[in-house]
């Protein structure tokens, strides 16, 4: 009896099982697979999502000085940002499990009663019929948006707002889920779009809270932060969590301070303070309040400031401190106690990061601001590295530092020299004393040094890891920071000053006159053409018996003493002590007096810095060899300022002393100025039609357009391009040694055009015996000849061609080509990344910008063969919504070819060996 019992319920159990199917859809099944999924799968993974929400939220470490995000999760959108902890991947399983298993597409069997009941008409529509698989996609796609896969939450969320439309509630919310990945993808149009929809349809009352969350990230995004304050305040009092609204509430502090309302703002910020928030956090926020301060006594600020200064727990943010008493000071046009401020907060300074960087810049700013550029050269070159490149003004920032570099490093020069000479001109003995006393102070530096790393290395020891000793090491790496005696006795600022020279000047071979200014980057002798004879050995050096040059072996006890910065011999060696070695020094200040004046009016327009630059060049070396470009510098800015009569003065000085000059020849024309003015306007189209003629092959207009602009316009700044197009026409004429003796004539003349290297490099190649390609169509076919590379373009023809290969059924990419900066990469990112997205819900490709010189591409990656590859640029081609951009080339190339191409092969390489082996589609091969 009992075994006949046990067979029935086996039987029952095996039926249960049997009509649980998905393929049924019975009162049963549907019960059956709704309370599975929510207490078996669903449940595992919304207790995962639970946890690692938590995690993320409690952990991720928000940047205070910029505007924080709504969620950490949004920081995924920008790789170089932080990443939040947290992994979705169970919850993701988990709900794809519920979906796989439980999901119930099959149609109930209709009952003929009930079809004039319009309600179960659409119940009969419906795509799915557990009702209870919605909540595991919209777990799901949450789930892939906490995780950073914003793409994918994305499509997650409109397959749930097209295929559970009898879910009103459900539509809505997913659609303002779907609008929040946009705003993480930075589609803001679609986002916007998605917003004005769902609010014109009549909101859900229920989703108002999270319309208003949703809303408000988007506004923020767009820069709209008073529109957005209203809904960011509603989206605080719903957040889902204290941290949450914590990281809201401080969000709004900012905004307010955005939006130039300090009173709201302080106020804000100590209620954050009031929320018992983490120390990091209600640290930032104080720091916050003094810096929207808008009372008029800043002495209580101040003080208590200071008092947090002298909390050990603050001694990791005595910079943030610091940096604040600063701004206060600087609220109040306080400029020279702001500025101390900053110093201190350098100084105090115990790691690298953004605060320091926004401290630099500060400093920076002020320095800049009082024409101190030499001062300023270092806080702008500090911060840079620890600034994103979507920092307000990191273009301004970057191009200061640019110029400022280069300015310092002429100023060094002076300062260094005019201190050699200054030493060449005491006694011995003087010389001695101060050589002494450098030496004296090094070692007594670098004895202090190693006592205070011998410290800080004890007091981490005693206080663990958690001691933060990278302030000790970075000052003993810099053995002079902030002394203002002689600086080059320094190993470590010999080895700055070396790579500083290569960067400056370039790898320099070592002959006569390399500092002139027809020696930037190259040396003539370079183009010396190869002869059969070879020979070249300069007169009166000594040969061994096999033709190579006898060196003389240097004494190694006086090498080592004069590298040894601790001996006099490393001082005495530098000194001017001889009329050459005087002369080269002088040499050395005037070109630094004269680069900082060109640097000074060109790049940073402090016309007064220059002309006092210039004048100070005049006064101290009256035969200097750059007078005639002083004077038409002098000549230009006194007539930019209205000083006629000045600026007339310099002008008979050039016509006087330079009468041969193109200057001269320029200003002898009475309408000079008039042509100056005009210049800037014709000098385009006089090039764009010399440009055209030359891709006609036909030269004798290039010839003569460059004649006319020598001639009437021979300052212009498109000379060098000039000149260019001048010698390539004579290729095309035949006229070898013009073309060598016009490229020799650009480089002697422009040495620092933009067109420079790629003349230095055919001239070169001319010199080596390689073959001038010939015809117009030369310079148009410079992008598909480039190498990608970082060399530098040649535009020779190889004899050694790529092996390519072709196999169609490896995987292969898709490129799209473009000469760099002439179309918008991001714009062409966006829009295949909208194509993609909106034809291939499933398929995922990746997209990645490159850029290799001339030449960037956006890569497709993801098709498995040439045959998918083929699918989908038919698909691209024939879109309604996408257009290639002018001049975007698509190339279809398998992942095997495009690698032989990053090896350093040109695309003409891979042009040819399609001309020999043709793809099956030539359709598609080429646009």
């Amino acid at each position: 009896m009992k075994k006949r019992v046990s067979h029935i319920i086996a039987l029952l159990a095996v039926l249960a099982l049997v009509s649980c199917s998905t393929k049924k859809n019975t009162a049963f099944t549907r019960f059956y697979h709704s309370f599975t999924t929510r207490y078996n799968v669903y449940f595992n993974g919304i207790e995962n999502y639970k946890e690692q929400i938590k995690t993320m939220e409690n952990e991720y470490e928000d940047n205070f000085t910029d505007l924080i995000y709504m969620h950490p999760a949004q920081a995924y959108a920008n790789p170089k940002d932080p990443q939040p902890t947290g992994s979705f991947d169970r919850t993701i399983e988990k709900c794809q499990k519920a979906i796989q298993l439980h999901s119930i597409k099959k149609k109930p069997r209709r009952n003929s009663k009930k079809m004039s009941d319009p309600k179960y008409r659409d119940y009969l529509k419906r795509d799915e019929f557990n009702p209870y698989i919605h909540n595991a996609w919209r777990l799901m796609g949450q789930a892939q948006y906490y995780k950073g896969e914003f793409l994918e939450a994305a499509a997650t969320f409109l397959y749930i707002s097209r295929h559970f439309t009898w879910m009103p509630d459900l539509v809505a919310e997913s659609k303002l889920w779907q609008a929040r990945c946009y705003i993480a993808l930075g589609w803001l149009y679609e986002a916007e779009d998605i917003l004005q929809k769902i609010n014109n349809d009549k909101l859900p009352e229920s989703q108002n809270n999270w319309f208003a969350t949703v809303n408000a990230d988007y506004l923020i995004h767009k820069g709209e932060y008073q529109k957005a304050i209203p809904f960011l305040e509603t989206a605080i009092k719903s957040a889902p969590s204290k941290r949450q609204r914590i990281r809201l509430t401080f969000l709004l502090g900012q905004l307010y301070e955005k939006t130039q309302d300090p009173t709201r703002a302080y106020q804000t910020f100590g209620q954050v303070i009031s929320m018992n928030p983490p120390y990091r956090t209600e640290f930032n926020a104080r720091i916050k309040q003094t810096e929207v301060f808008s009372g008029k006594n800043i002495d209580k600020e101040v003080k208590k400031l200071t008092r947090m200064a002298s909390r050990d727990r603050n001694k990791e943010y005595l910079d943030q401190i610091y940096y604040a008493i600063g701004n206060l000071y600087l609220s109040r046009k306080d400029t020279l106690k702001a500025m101390e401020n900053y110093r201190l907060a350098n100084q105090k300074s115990t790691r690298n990061g953004i605060e320091k960087a926004i401290c630099q810049v500060t400093l920076g700013d002020l320095y800049f601001d009082r024409r101190e550029y030499v001062d300023a050269q270092p806080c702008y070159a500090e911060a840079l590295p620890q600034l994103k490149e979507d920092f307000p003004r990191y273009d301004l920032l970057s191009r200061r530092s640019t110029v400022l570099d280069e300015l310092v490093v002429y100023a060094q020069n002076v300062e260094l020299q005019d201190s050699l000479q200054n030493l060449a001109a005491m006694s011995e003995e003087e010389r001695n004393k101060a050589i002494q006393k450098i030496i004296d102070d090094l070692i007594k530096k670098e004895k202090e040094e190693a006592e205070n790393l011998k410290r800080e290395e004890y007091l981490a020891q005693q206080q663990g890891p958690q001691f933060n000793s990278s302030n000790a090491a970075k000052n003993n790496a810099t053995l002079i920071s902030g002394d203002k005696s002689w600086y080059f006795y320094n190993k470590t600022m010999v080895s700055a000053g070396k790579t500083e020279f290569q960067r400056i000047w370039g790898s320099r071979k070592l002959e006569d006159d390399w500092r002139r200014r027809n020696k930037s980057g190259f040396s003539m002798s370079d183009f010396a053409e190869k002869t059969a004879g070879g020979g070249g050995e300069e007169g009166g050096a000594e040969f061994d018996e096999n033709g190579m040059p006898v060196e003389e072996i240097p004494d190694s006890a006086e090498t080592a003493a004069a590298d040894d910065p601790h001996k006099p011999e490393f001082y005495l060696k530098q000194i001017p002590m001889t009329p050459e070695a005087l002369e080269t020094s002088n040499e050395v200040v005037a070109e630094g007096l004269f680069n900082m004046g060109l640097i000074l009016k060109n790049k940073l327009e402090d016309y007064p810095a220059a002309i006092a630059n210039f004048n100070l060049l005049e006064e101290r070396f009256l035969e200097n060899p750059y007078r005639l470009d002083v004077y038409y510098n002098m000549y230009l800015m006194y007539m930019r300022d209205g000083d006629e009569a000045t600026a007339g003065i310099y002008r008979d000085k050039i016509r006087s002393t330079f009468p041969e000059s193109p200057y001269a020849q320029a200003m002898a024309d009475p309408h000079y100025l008039d042509n100056l003015r005009r210049m800037s306007t014709e000098q385009d189209s006089i090039y764009e039609a010399t440009y055209a003629a030359y891709l006609e092959n036909d030269n004798r207009t290039v010839h003569d357009n460059r004649a006319f602009m020598e001639q009437k316009y021979p300052l212009s700044p498109l000379m060098p391009k000039f000149l260019f197009l001048d010698a390539l026409a004579h290729v095309g004429d035949k006229q070898y040694d013009q073309f060598k003796e016009g490229l020799r004539n650009l480089l002697e003349r422009y040495p620092q055009a933009d067109v420079s290297p790629l003349a230095s490099t055919m001239l070169k190649g001319v010199a080596q015996g390689r073959q001038v390609a010939q015809g117009g169509g030369n310079l148009r076919g410079m992008i598909w000849k480039a190498r990608l590379t970082n060399d530098t373009t040649t535009v020779f023809n190889d004899s050694v061609r790529a092996t390519f290969t072709q196999d169609l059924n490896a995987p292969h990419v898709l490129l799209l080509v473009y000469a760099t900066d002439s179309v918008s990469s991001n714009q062409l990112l966006f829009d295949v990344a909208k194509h993609n997205f909106t034809n291939f819900v499933v398929k995922d490709f990746d997209l990645e910008i490159m850029t290799f010189n001339e030449i960037s591409m956006l890569v497709v990656k993801g098709f498995s063969n040439f045959e998918e590859l083929s699918h989908y640029r038919r698909l691209l081609d024939n879109s309604e919504t996408f257009r290639y951009p002018p001049g975007v080339k698509p190339i279809m190339i398998s992942e095997d070819n495009f690698k032989k191409l990053l090896e350093g092969y040109s695309f003409e390489d891979y042009f040819l060996f399609l001309e020999n082996n043709p793809q099956p589609t030539e359709p598609y091969e080429e646009r």
